[in-house]
């Protein structure tokens, strides 16, 4: 039961999440740790995190973390199904007939609502992790480094990440 519980969950999240993963962490966490408590909101924030450092979109990482927490190796393999199903069944249609329709006023039109929604969904993400994720002065002085090496000094965010790893161990020793 858990299983079908699993991927009927996750396929939800897939199915009424528009935007980048990131919007999805929203639907996500309302399921994970508010309805299911699979979860912890520490966990959640925790496993983002680590979604964040492990290569792969941060939602599939997720689910299989979640999935993998929650019932092991089916649990994982579940979990990702359901969150991948209808995206793929959606952009595989997409994708055969967009030549066809991109340039049509009501795509264009719709895009143009889409990509605001996924601004606010990504927004809504972003405040609810930095309640549990920026907790004292060193966090945020953490959080400000990224931004402004990531965005003035346009560092590649993966010598950010592995920077921020080496200096966290450092500090810790």
């Amino acid at each position: 039961m858990i299983l079908i519980k699993l991927f009927i969950t996750f396929l939800k999240v897939g199915l009424f999440t528009i935007g980048s993963g990131y919007s999805m962490l929203v639907l996500a966490q309302r399921y994970v740790v508010d309805t299911y408590h699979w979860l912890t909101l520490q966990e959640f924030t925790d496993l983002v995190a680590i979604s964040e450092i492990t290569p792969g979109p941060i939602m599939i990482n997720l689910a299989t973390f979640v999935g993998t927490k929650t019932a092991g190796l089916k649990g994982a393999i579940f979990a990702t199904l359901g969150l991948v199903a209808i995206p793929f069944i959606a952009l595989y249609v997409i994708a055969l007939n967009y030549t066809q329709f991109k340039d049509y006023p009501v795509i264009q039109n719709l895009l143009k609502v889409i990509r605001p929604m996924a601004i606010g969904f990504i927004t809504v993400a972003i405040l609810k992790l930095f309640k549990t994720s920026i907790t004292d002065l060193q966090t945020a002085l953490i959080a400000i480094i990224v931004i402004v090496l990531t965005v003035v000094f346009k560092v590649n965010p993966i010598f950010t990440v592995v920077g921020g790893i080496v200096l966290g161990l450092l500090v810790k020793l």
